[in-house]
């Protein structure tokens, strides 16, 4: 009977659950069954034997498998402890039962295999596990597949222990081998016999177990074992079979005798070779082969395997075909296995490997080339291979130098790196693969005759392979250098090699200055077959030398340049280090900025020209610049596909040409070059021209007479019209206009380039003649453009001839302002238009009127609206408006009267109101730039204006401007108004250079008004109002106003401010001169603000309508009382401005407050469906919002004032706070009368909806009703809120105030419960920050009142103040008590309940240490209050339908009153009614409400702290302190709260120090509890101060197990389990009790109390009866 308990005890009803459905309680089951196993490991392996072997309990295969990995962990950690030989021999003999069956599921026999390790793993059981498996051999038996499994495991994993017995177990097998007929056991056994080898070999390395083991030891059965896999298995079909009999081979090579390995080697090795092309996996196929191979050649066996070094070679050589793929590592392994035997094979057999590697490099496939390289690289860098061998490798690599294939050239450049590191090359071998390496550095020279296979290579390509081994020879090889030098330089100067420059230039760079040297004896330059001549080469590199986008390239020519000095000439050595290593600085600045200005690219090239005319000088001899020029001429072809560098070659051809005497070839070079430009392209036709420009500097007649018969020959109709253009479209007109272009650029640059004295003649004469001719017979946009440029040369090579007079200019100017209307006209070609006209512009005479508007007109037309739609950074739209601003200057320069300033004004005023912040930007510069020439060349005579009359239009429409948000527009406003006022200054008689402290305020304005910072903006632009004020006449006022409060819409917020903020300075300094039209300026104010979305804009404006108001406030009062509720933000903020000044605050209060005193509140109407409707009066809502309004900026400042978009603008700050407080007095005196009033109100409007219709103006005839558009906003309770915070704020009261505003914000709609907590809230706070006006406010309260809201607004109110102490006014307590206990019997639920929670704040009394006691003591009302209290907590309502009923609600706040109350209470007040709470508090935590059980332990806390310490207490502290334990775990998390608390407070009063510690330092009831740690923790403590009660906790607890909380139960099983641990064994508890209960948890339906009930159960591991 005992053994069938101890059999049923926890481990079992653990093993029963370890097949739970869930995944975490499985996990749980198995942890806690291997923690009993380290305790108990002899009883809870016994108990899972019997609970797997028992046919009653056999669970399935899945929970064996679980149970037997729990076994094996506990054997893998216990394992030498038990010695139990009978449990050890029971459990081997049970798993390896299930290793032989064969029938058995096979997660199952590997967890069988896994626990037979385990045994066997240890040295204890390892002789015991050795021989059961060695037992199921014996008499011939086959081994099963586990078996075999398991000895192998065991051979890997205790070499120490099993190396004893494998020569028994060898013996053994090897005669099983020709029995084997299942597959998977041969592949076992296969497995066996390698791991067996490797044990073997590593026990003869370290000499363990014993010193004198040796291989020969064991020679015997592996050959036997060796011979039978090669006779057997090795020709098995199954491929798995076959692949790791192979593996055991190779492992058991290394232990065969050298006979027996000479006899079967040649068979394995035949046999692998065959197999390759059979499998897809190799690896193993070659690392046996490598094993063998090497166990052979070791043994000296060479001619064994002489036999087959041909077929192996070619087997081998399939293998290191297959690019490795470094993602699967046996690919990359294989690899190098294979390599490994390559090497091998070198070393014995070079003669073979030799021949083999020969045939595969001249006669195969790409695949096998790239493989027959990989081995050459391999056996070239292994030195395996001799010298001679090496060579005829060299020699076979030459015919592969042809093939394109990339992985093959990727393979070739890497055999030439490891040539030429083993110096196998000289310069005569090497230079075809030198050359090689240059191809393919172009990437793409050597073209592909067919698609890329998908195999080759995706990552780095070909040209970059050769890139980099390039770079490598040439600066850390040595012996490559040679090579290289000068054999590079012969690549240079040819296209084909064009792609490979980067490369080569790279090189040669470093080269020619770290390698090369000169010798005068032997020049190196000296042209075909070798590296070229001096001009050849130094025109190429210039020209290479001319693309800074082109870092590499041009920085790498220079360098060589450098290097090459002496070599060009030796004259040159001595000029080129001065000037080359500046233009390379200057080269790699250019190159390193992103994009350099198209102007940083002239000037380089420019000073390479310079540089080349600097050579040409140094080296003075006719000979070299002919030949230079010829090379030129015979380089223009090398950059037919790069323009760039054509018109750079071309312009040296120029600078050749200047230099050089020689008439005839000047003439024959200029008609080669005009033949070979392709006039087509614009480049091409500038650098034409700039060569011929150039020429003309020395040569001008020739030029000229070549411009002619170019001329001539270009006319359409003289040229010859072919068979071909009659049946096709004619081109002959389009090539002419191409030349014609060519040739008008010429003209420009020879009127530019030519010597000065001969410039007129040529310009008058024939230039002009050619020109016109072109212009009048032009059909051509690109000839129009080539024109346009031209005459631009020609106007400023002009300038330098004062006396010369263009004729021609008028119609010069019609073509141009002709050519500005074009519609789409590019920028380049508008900005040459605009610097034309003003190179014209700048020629005398002056243009006349017509011509000068015209222009201007044309100008400002086509070029600012290009700022809006194009990028405003372009260059060439840039170079437009700089062209424009100089044009503009001139014209006005040229005629400086109002008229022509009148002109442009009216023109920019358009482009000044742009949207576009670039066209503003740009038209105020102008403005500016016309302005400020305006006033530097304003001269006055007899006929001149004495006035200038345009100054009030100036101004109102420069003003938006000098706030507009861009800084660049505000600068040049600000500007723009010093320069109106000082041009209006000099027609009133001031001097030029006159200036008064106004004038000096504008121009540290304008200095200063670029600041980004707000303020200082507004106070620079109020200085500006000021001295436009100041300089404005009455008439002058009146129109300036006129028309700038038209900015106050301005589309910009910044500019529109700036206009309210000039505004208010007119008011302030000039107000008095407006009383007669008040009226209309509010009217047109408020029209523009109600569409006026800034609000610093809105608020600027009604600043000025205060200052405004200061002399007629009626007139400001009457008319903002007629605008509708709600008030737009302009008129409430001019109520805010009103409420600064003392005397009208008062005046507008005591109005205010009348209102409110006679007007009903709200009004009830019946709906269509009967139901009554409360809507509020609209007198009372527009009475709050202004006086919400009017109080608003009277608070206290704080920080957060400076936060909102509304701030007060003072200007002068003492008087400011000195109004600003005599208003705040005179509204703190009247604050009890107004928050009564206020707060009664507030009531009253819970659940009032705002009035849908407004009344009529007071100006109406008519009392009429109109919709009221703004009356869905309108929330009446949120306007008083909003008004009281503005009350309070008066007072200072921060904390109030922020309280309103938070609920100003709720946007969730004011129920009873929301209305009640506020006024609460109030209430606290007003008693907190004004204690001074609460008598008062309780005299203003406590009347008679109809309304229920208003009795509840009073009975809040009267509550909270109890909380409250009324502000230490006793006298007013004790009334407000009396008036709090009659009110119990108030009809109203609502009510009654706030008096009961009034009557419950007398507990917050008690930080009052003189009256609290002393009232409590003497007070006749206490006992009735406890009373009532206690009362009313008997409420048995249960809850409703949709929550909390409202009679349970009062007893809720009588617990919670109690709670709050009893800590406070003398002990013999409370003592009467302590068990009557504890029986109630017991029934109140089986509660099934949350709130209900949280109240309960609250009043439990409170009796704690009260009387903790009686006897009436103590008898029941212990039940409670296990409930609250529990509840720890409550669903209900504020009852978690609670019970943290109540545990803190029975803490003192369970006498133990450790439990009290615990609860104050881990119950934090905002803190985060791990249950589980802390009852863990807790019980020790418990264990050692409660012994007594322990039976009592652990009884009590249990009947938590079947409680209807799952998280309760979860905690008693944790508690209770924990309890039992720390419990002494001698203690006497009932623990048979908590064994049951545990294991009914173990069954429930909740997977955590499951879970919890496993975790519990290995506690009890000292109660080994239980288990």
């Amino acid at each position: 009977m005992q053994s069938k308990e101890r059999e049923r005890g926890l481990v079992w009803g653990l093993l029963e659950c370890a097949g739970d459905n869930n995944e975490g309680v499985r996990q749980t089951v198995a942890g806690s069954l291997i923690t009993l196993g380290h305790k108990h490991p002899v009883l809870v392996l016994s108990a899972i034997h019997k609970f797997i072997s028992s046919p009653q309990t056999a669970p399935k295969v899945q929970v064996q498998s679980i149970l037997y990995n729990t076994a094996e962990n506990i054997i893998r950690e216990c394992g030498e402890k038990v010695s139990d030989k009978e449990l050890i021999d029971t459990w081997t003999d049970g798993a390896i039962k299930l290793l032989t069956l064969p029938s058995v599921a096979p997660d199952l026999q590997e967890a069988a295999v896994g626990l037979v390790v385990a045994l066997g793993s240890t040295q204890t059981h390892c002789n015991t596990v050795m021989e059961s498996l060695i037992s199921q051999m014996q008499g011939g038996t086959l081994p099963t597949q586990s078996v075999a499994e398991s000895l192998g495991a065991l051979a890997a994993g205790n070499v120490k222990g099993t190396v004893p017995y494998l020569k028994a177990v060898l013996g053994l097998t090897v005669h099983c081998i020709p029995s084997v007929k299942q597959d998977n056991l041969k592949c076992a056994l296969a497995t066996m016999f390698s791991k067996f080898a490797e044990s073997i070999l590593e026990a003869v390395d370290n000499k363990e177990p014993d010193p004198d083991i040796s291989i020969e030891s064991y020679m015997p059965e592996c050959a036997l074992v060796f011979e039978s896999l090669v006779n057997y298995w090795l020709k098995n079909s199954n491929p798995n079979v076959k692949n790791d009999t192979i593996v055991a081979l190779g492992h058991l090579s290394h232990l065969l005798p050298k006979e027996k390995l000479e006899e079967l080697a040649g068979l394995v090795v035949t046999t692998i070779l065959s197999l390759y092309r059979k499998t897809s996996s190799p690896y193993n196929l070659t690392f046996s082969l490598a094993m063998i191979s090497d166990a052979m050649l070791k043994k000296n066996l060479t001619e064994s395997i002489k036999f087959h070094v041909d077929h192996l070679l070619s087997a081998l050589f399939n293998q290191v075909c297959i690019v490795p793929n470094y993602s699967e590592p046996f690919t990359v392994k294989n690899h190098y296995e294979v390599l490994r035997c390559y090497e091998l094979m070198g070393k014995y057999y070079p003669e073979n490997v030799m021949s083999h590697l020969l045939q595969r490099l001249e006669n195969a496939s790409h695949m096998q080339r790239v493989g027959a390289l990989v081995v050459t690289k391999h056996l070239i860098n292994s030195k395996t291979l001799s010298t001679e061998n090496v060579a005829s490798l060299t020699n076979a690599l030459v015919p592969l130098l042809s093939d394109p294939n990339s992985k093959v050239v990727k393979s070739v450049t890497q055999v030439i790196v490891a040539l030429c590191h083993n110096n196998h090359l000289t310069c005569q071998t090497g230079a075809p693969f030198i050359t090689y390496l240059v191809n393919h550095s172009a990437g793409g020279s050597v073209l592909l005759s067919r698609r890329p296979s998908l195999a080759e290579p995706e990552g780095e390509s070909v040209s970059e392979v050769c890139r980099r081994v390039l770079h490598l020879l040439s600066t850390t090889v040595e012996a490559a250098q040679p090579l290289l030098w000068p054999h590079l330089l012969s690549f240079v100067c040819f296209s084909e090699h064009e792609a490979s420059l980067p490369a080569t230039l790279s090189c040669l760079a470093h080269l020619a200055n770290n390698y090369a040297s000169y010798d005068e004896a032997s020049p190196l330059l000296v042209g075909p077959p070798g590296p070229p001549t001096a001009p050849v080469l130094l025109s190429r590199l210039l020209v290479l030398s001319c693309t800074p986008k082109e870092g590499a390239v041009g920085a790498a020519a220079l360098t060589l340049l450098q290097g090459l000095a002496p070599h060009i000439h030796p004259k040159l050595a001595e000029s080129w280090p001065q000037h080359l290593p500046q233009l390379i600085t200057t080269f790699q600045d250019l190159t390193s900025k992103a994009e350099a200005e198209p102007s940083a690219h002239q000037m380089w090239h420019d000073s390479l020209r310079d540089f080349l005319a600097a050579t040409i000088t140094a080296i003075g001899t006719e000979e070299f610049t002919v030949n230079l020029g010829t090379a030129q001429m015979d380089q223009l072809h090398l950059y037919d596909k790069q323009p760039m560098k054509l018109c750079f070659i071309m312009s040296l051809v120029g600078v050749t040409l200047k230099h050089t005497a020689n008439k005839t070839f000047v003439a024959t070079t200029l008609d080669n070059l005009f033949n070979a430009t392709s006039h087509k392209s614009s480049l091409e036709r500038e650098s034409l021209a700039l060569c011929v420009g150039l020429a003309a500097a020395t040569h001008t007649d020739i030029v000229l007479t070549h411009i002619e018969m170019w001329l001539k020959n270009a006319d359409p109709a003289k040229k010859p019209l072919s068979f071909f253009n009659l049946i096709k479209q004619d081109t002959r007109t389009e090539e002419s206009s191409w030349v014609r272009a060519s040739i008008v650029l010429c003209l420009g640059q020879i009127a530019t380039l030519a010597p000065p004295n001969v410039t007129g003649s040529k310009v008058d004469g024939p230039i002009m003649l050619h020109l016109l001719n072109i212009i009048n017979s032009n059909k051509s946009d690109m000839v129009n453009e080539a024109v346009i440029q031209t005459i631009s040369h020609i106007a400023r090579a002009l300038t330098h001839l004062p006396d010369f007079k263009l004729r021609q200019r008028p119609l010069l100017i019609t073509h141009l302002v002709n050519t500005s209307k074009f519609e789409g006209i590019p920028h380049q070609v508008l900005a040459s238009v605009l610097q034309t006209l003003r190179d014209l512009a700048a020629l005398e005479p002056e243009l006349n009127v017509e011509e000068r508007t015209i222009i201007l007109q044309a100008a400002l037309t086509a070029t600012l609206p290009h700022f809006g739609k194009a990028d405003s950074n372009d260059h060439q739209l840039l170079r437009c408006f700089a062209q424009l601003g100089v044009l503009l200057r001139t014209i006005i320069q040229k005629d400086t009267n109002p008229a022509t300033l009148d002109d442009v004004t009216t023109l920019l005023q358009s482009w000044t109101l742009s949207p576009d912040e670039m066209i503003r930007i740009k038209s105020v510069d102008l403005l500016h730039t016309a302005l400020r020439t305006y006033f530097d060349h304003l001269t006055f005579s007899v006929e001149a204006p004495s006035n200038f009359n345009q100054t009030c239009q100036l101004l109102a429409f420069i003003t938006p401007r000098l706030t507009d948000p861009s800084s660049q527009v505000r600068i040049k406003a600000v500007g723009s108004v010093y320069m109106v006022l000082r041009i209006a200054g000099r027609y009133n008689g001031q001097a030029h250079d006159y200036m008064d402290e106004d004038l000096e305020i504008l121009k540290a304005a304008e200095q200063e008004i670029h600041t980004d910072n707000p303020q200082e903006i507004a106070s620079l632009i109020e200085n500006v109002g000021k001295v436009m004020s100041n300089k404005l006449s009455f008439m002058q006022l009146r129109s300036y106003l006129s028309c700038v409060v038209v900015g106050l819409q301005d589309q910009f917020a910044e500019s529109s401010e700036g206009v309210a903020l000039v505004m208010k300075t007119f008011f302030t300094l000039r107000g008095h001169q407006l009383h007669q039209h008040i009226k209309e300026l509010l009217d047109s104010i408020y029209s523009r603000l109600e569409k006026v979305t800034h609000k610093p804009t809105r608020k600027m404006c009604v600043v000025a309508l205060t200052k405004l108001s200061s002399h007629n406030l009626s007139l400001v009062i009457d008319t903002i009382l007629t605008y509708p509720v709600p008030y737009e933000r302009g008129i409430c903020e001019t109520w805010r401005n009103i409420g600064h000044d003392p005397e009208l605050c008062a005046s507008a209060l005591d109005l205010l407050t009348q209102v409110l005193e006679r007007t009903q509140l709200f009004a009830e109407q019946p709906t269509t469906t009967d139901a009554t409707v409360k809507i509020a009066t609209i007198p009372p809502l527009a009475a709050i919002c202004g006086l919400c309004e009017l109080m608003h900026d009277l608070k206290v400042p704080s920080e957060e004032d400076h936060e909102e978009g509304w701030e007060k603008v003072e200007d002068d700050l003492e008087s400011t706070q000195q109004e600003w407080q005599a208003a705040q007095n005179m509204v703190c005196g009247k604050f009890p009368e107004l928050a009564a009033l206020l707060l009664i109100s507030y009531g009253s409007y819970v659940e009032v909806v705002a009035p849908l219709h407004q009344s009529a103006s007071a100006s109406a005839k008519s009392f009429n009703f109109v919709p009221n558009r703004g009356a869905t906003t309108l929330v009446p309770t949120k306007i008083v809120l909003q008004c009281l915070k503005s009350l309070v704020d008066v007072l200072g009261c921060k904390s109030l105030s922020t309280v309103l505003m938070t609920k100003i914000r709720d946007e969730n709609e004011e129920t009873l419960e929301i209305f009640l907590h506020s006024i609460s809230e109030i209430t606290a706070m007003i008693v907190h920050e004004a204690p001074q006006h609460i008598e008062k406010l309780v005299s203003s309260l406590d009347m008679r009142h109809a309304y229920d809201m208003q009795r509840v607004t009073v009975a809040a109110v009267f509550a909270q103040l109890i909380a409250e102490k009324c502000g230490g006014n006793y006298e007013l307590l004790e009334n407000i008590t009396d008036g709090l206990l009659t009110r119990l019997n108030d009809r109203s639920v609502i009510v009654r309940r706030l008096a009961v929670r009034g009557l419950a704040n007398f507990a917050h009394l008690h930080t009052d240490q003189c009256y609290f006691p002393q009232w409590f003591g003497v007070s006749e009302k206490l006992t009735e209050i406890i009373s009532a209290l206690v009362g009313a907590t008997d409420q048995r309502d249960g809850v409703s339908t949709e929550g909390i009923s409202s009679e349970t609600q009062v007893a809720l706040e009588a617990l919670r009153g109690l709670a709050a109350l009893l800590p406070r209470l003398p002990k013999e007040r409370v003592l009467q009614h302590t068990p009557t709470l504890l029986i109630r508090i017991r029934l109140f935590t089986e509660k099934s409400s949350g709130e209900v059980r949280e109240a309960g332990l609250g009043v439990l806390r409170g009796l704690a702290a009260s009387v903790g310490n009686t006897e009436e207490f103590q008898e029941q502290i212990h039940l409670h302190l296990l409930a609250s334990l529990i509840h720890l775990e409550d669903p209900h998390p504020p009852t978690v709260v609670m019970c943290k608390s109540a545990l803190q407070a029975l803490g003192p009063h369970l006498g133990s120090e450790e439990m009290y510690s615990m609860f104050k330092t881990q119950l934090v009831p905002s803190g985060v509890l791990t249950y589980h740690q802390f009852i863990t923790d807790l019980t020790k403590h418990m264990v050692n101060d409660l012994k007594d009660h322990l039976a009592f906790f652990i009884q009590a607890g249990s009947s938590y197990f079947k409680s209807s909380e799952p998280s309760l139960r979860r905690a008693a099983a944790l508690l209770i389990g924990n309890l039992v641990y720390h419990c002494e064994s001698g203690q006497d508890i009932n623990v048979s009790s908590v064994s049951h209960g545990l294991t009914y948890l173990l069954r429930d339906p909740y997977s955590s109390v499951r879970t919890a009930a496993a975790i519990a159960i290995p506690l009890l591991f000292r109660h080994e009866d239980l288990l």
